[in-house]
């Protein structure tokens, strides 16, 4: 592949970095920075590992999106940021920024709807692949063969390195899960996401829903299923949980449109302003003593960034 495209999740690794780090790590002016610290040793381990061509960052913007007005239930019982968290947003992008690394955010939409639109744009590239960076197992049904994959670092030691950091392609995705990557939105449609307040089927849990997405292959053909021949449900799950698919079918539904990634968010990918392109590294270490980022100026690449793709990891 000529291209490979990094697109990173920006609150889903910030928040994971700010946990990975306590509060008590400051610059000396006394600027809490730990889940920046955090955020940038993650960027810096993807740009070495990962030896993107390309990369975007992507984050939320903060204002209710299509799934709250489907829903008014949506992530209505998550907790809020941390104060200390958000506080830290504007500082990591410009981190983010002075690397040259182009940022999106879409009003109405979350950041890994704008992941998946870039990256169906990225793949009609013949010669292009994907890897979004994330926390977020909810990316796993964008994954497509070899051309998006989906890599989750762990949290940052504080060596700065990422144990346990799990690379997914659709093999992976289907020996975890006993399934494609497409057919997990149909698996949480049945089940719901306590994490994300999406409610699914009142009563179904995963064991009986990934029995039916797999028996069936997904929520639609499990509905025709039941209405064509409704014995082979009962056959598999009993009358009970039959019942329940009935009567929750609505719900299903709904719930499939929460979870689902949008691939249609007005955002056009440019290959050109994608690129990872010179920066002004003088800039970057003044910032980075200003933060006390000492550990980290070492791993900041040269002021030209490497452009040799060479295998993953190698």
């Amino acid at each position: 592949m000529s291209k490979r495209l990094v697109l990173v999740d920006g609150m889903a690794i910030l928040h994971r970095a700010y946990h990975a780090y306590p509060l008590s790590l400051t610059a000396p002016d006394g600027e809490l920075t730990n889940a920046v610290y955090g955020f940038t040793t993650i960027l810096m381990t993807v740009i070495e590992k990962l030896k993107p061509s390309h990369v975007v960052v992507a984050w939320d913007v903060g204002k209710p999106t299509f799934r709250h007005k489907e829903y008014e239930g949506y992530k209505a019982k998550r907790e809020k940021p941390d104060d200390e968290l958000i506080g830290q947003i504007g500082r990591t992008q410009e981190v983010v920024e002075m690397l040259n690394i182009p940022q999106f955010g879409v009003e109405g939409y979350e950041a890994d709807d704008v992941v998946g639109t870039l990256s169906r744009q990225a793949i009609k590239d013949v010669e292009s692949e994907v890897i979004i960076v994330t926390g977020d197992r909810d990316a796993l049904q964008l994954v497509r063969d070899e051309k998006v994959r989906v890599w989750m670092p762990a949290a940052p030691s504080r060596q700065g390195q990422s144990r346990g950091s799990m690379l997914y392609d659709r093999e992976a995705v289907v020996a975890k899960y006993g399934m494609r990557p497409e057919q997990l939105v149909d698996l949480k449609a049945l089940m719901g996401d306590i994490s994300d307040d999406i409610p699914g089927i009142k009563g179904i849990g995963e064991k009986t829903a990934s029995k039916l997405i797999i028996e069936f292959g997904g929520l639609d053909e499990l509905y025709q299923v039941l209405r064509k021949d409704r014995s082979r449900v009962v056959e598999l799950v009993g009358e009970r949980f039959t019942r329940m698919l009935e009567e929750g079918e609505k719900d299903a539904y709904m719930s499939r449109k929460l979870g689902k990634i949008v691939l249609e968010v007005p955002v056009q990918l440019s290959w050109k302003k994608c690129k990872l392109s010179n920066y002004d590294r003088k800039r970057v270490v003044e910032l980075f003593e200003k933060l006390a980022f000492r550990s980290l100026i070492d791993k900041l690449p040269n002021d030209e960034w490497d452009e040799n793709l060479e295998g993953l990891f190698s």
